[in-house]
């Protein structure tokens, strides 16, 4: 009916306008709970609909249905506060304010349900009891669904982890989201698998059984849009030497390992599994993952070679020794340490502080992950790369700055230097003949005859030095002087 009540007080044979009756606080665009899904309280945007309700259609509906749009000076705007966009249109044979043959919104009249009295009160375009019953309802454009916010191609979770995957589409009436696995239907039936109401699909306590192509559906009754992503669920590889870990397995290059030691902390490597080691300071990119919260839901309290001296993170020489756990030592927050929010000790202040194993206090250790060791390789480039270019792997060359081409033999001009030249090195260009300037786009005109006596062609005209003249500068200056002289004086 375009009401959400699924009644319709008028318009009846209108299949995208709706009188719907009810009441709302405030501005009219509170109103939009009285129209059902897919319509929309009318708006000065509407003006096409709304010029297809003729005078006769309008008194045909009881009481006075409000519009969203300003009808100051005949025409149809958005609905305001101001004094010059605060007469709320409407329709109905109880407006207040009706003028038949004005234009407006709607055809062969003007039908207020407000006017400008409201706007000194702060009311404008507000709802009225006893003057206002409902509204007008429009139906939106229809649009197919689209998924705007899609799932990633492939995403690998670890066992026991919570993974998300996104669906958020867009479409009118608003699309109906469905989730498919392996083209099973996906239900909110088992309490770790939830669809929201946002479209996206939640997952926790991830099994391996959860492994699959997760499909995600957006369909209404335009059409439907799809889109997958396929997961799966992997076993984190442990960084202690005995294959389990104990806390922070959802960070690929840290981990707490239980178990004691002999010595200074740096021996406690022999609870690492191979290829990982004791977290010292140049593991403090890692080290600064673990939050907050990482440190008080471990148990226990796992120490690594580090030991803040003047709020700098040093490797642990005799004593305060850091940790992490919920139940190290000392806790500030006031100093900063290898840690992201603050300091951890494994040893009280008022305890005798060292860098070894103490049995009561140390759990275990934190191991970090090895940086993978890159050996350098000479690479053989055939042929070789020109111009102060560099070989890469697979035959590939670097080139210098300036340089371009397979072989990098191919010099660059910013400025091209047109149909007439040639680049022949960076930035320089070699003109054909009669052509000339830095990118050979100016002409040469030749005299011909040539100048003669160190005259210059200049356009096509030789231009002479001091000393002679002429068209070809042919004559010396002291012809002239002597032309001038009368025979007496010659």
């Amino acid at each position: 009916s375009g009401c959400a009540d699924g009644t319709r007080e008028g318009l009846h044979g209108f299949e995208s306008a709706a009188a719907c009756e009810g009441v709302w606080d405030g501005h009219i665009s509170n109103a939009g709970r009285l129209c059902s899904p897919g319509w929309r309280v009318c708006t000065s945007f509407d003006v096409d609909l709304l010029r297809n309700i003729t005078w006769k259609h309008a008194l045909s509906v009881h009481g006075c249905m409000a519009i969203n749009a300003a009808q100051d000076g005949g025409r149809c705007r958005e609905c305001r506060g101001g004094l010059e966009q605060d007469d709320m249109a409407g329709v109905g044979q109880s407006c207040p304010h009706q003028s038949e043959g004005q234009t407006s919104c709607i055809s062969g009249g003007r039908m207020d349900a407000s006017c400008c009295v409201d706007s000194h009160f702060h009311t404008a375009c507000h709802f009225k009891p006893g003057l206002i019953n409902g509204v007008v309802c429009c139906r939106l454009p229809a649009k197919r669904p689209h998924i705007v916010v899609k799932p990633p191609e492939r995403l690998q979770v670890y066992r026991d982890f919570i993974f998300l995957l996104t669906c958020q589409a867009s479409g009118m009436p608003p699309p109906r989201v469905h989730w498919y696995r392996d083209g099973r239907k996906v239900t909110s039936e088992t309490y770790r698998i939830s669809v929201l109401s946002s479209g996206d699909l939640l997952v926790t306590l991830a099994k391996r059984s959860d492994t699959g192509l997760y499909t995600c559906e957006a369909i209404n009754e335009h059409g439907i849009d799809m889109a997958s992503s396929y997961v799966s669920i992997t076993e984190h590889s442990s960084g202690c030497a005995d294959g389990t870990t104990d806390g922070l397995h959802m960070y690929p290059d840290i981990q707490a390992c239980s178990g004691a030691w002999k010595g200074h902390v740096k021996y406690g490597k022999s609870l690492c599994a191979k290829g990982w080691r004791v977290c010292n300071p140049r593991n403090r990119k890692s080290i600064k993952k673990i939050t907050l919260f990482d440190t008080t839901d471990l148990v226990g309290c796992y120490a690594y070679n580090a030991a803040a001296r003047r709020n700098k993170c040093k490797r642990c020489q005799s004593s305060k020794m850091a940790g992490v756990g919920k139940d190290c030592g000392w806790v500030s927050y006031s100093h900063k340490s290898c840690l992201s929010f603050g300091r951890v000790d494994v040893f009280s202040s008022n305890e005798t502080s060292s860098c070894e194993y103490t049995e009561g206090l140390t759990t275990g250790v934190l191991c970090c992950k090895k940086p993978k060791q890159v050996k350098e390789t000479s690479h053989e480039c055939k042929p070789g790369c020109e111009n102060r270019g560099v070989c890469l792997p697979h035959n590939r060359c670097k080139c210098a700055k300036g340089y371009k081409g397979a072989r990098c033999q191919i010099p660059i001009c910013e400025q091209e230097c047109g149909s007439k030249g040639v680049c022949i090195q960076p930035n320089t260009c070699r003109c054909q003949e009669g052509y000339s300037g830095d990118t050979c786009r100016q002409k040469v005109v030749h005299c011909q005859p040539a100048c003669l006596n160190g005259g210059q062609c200049h356009k096509g005209k030789c231009k002479c030095s001091s000393s002679f003249w002429g068209k070809l500068c042919q004559y010396p200056m002291q012809h002239v002087l002597l032309s001038k002289m009368n025979r007496t004086e010659r």
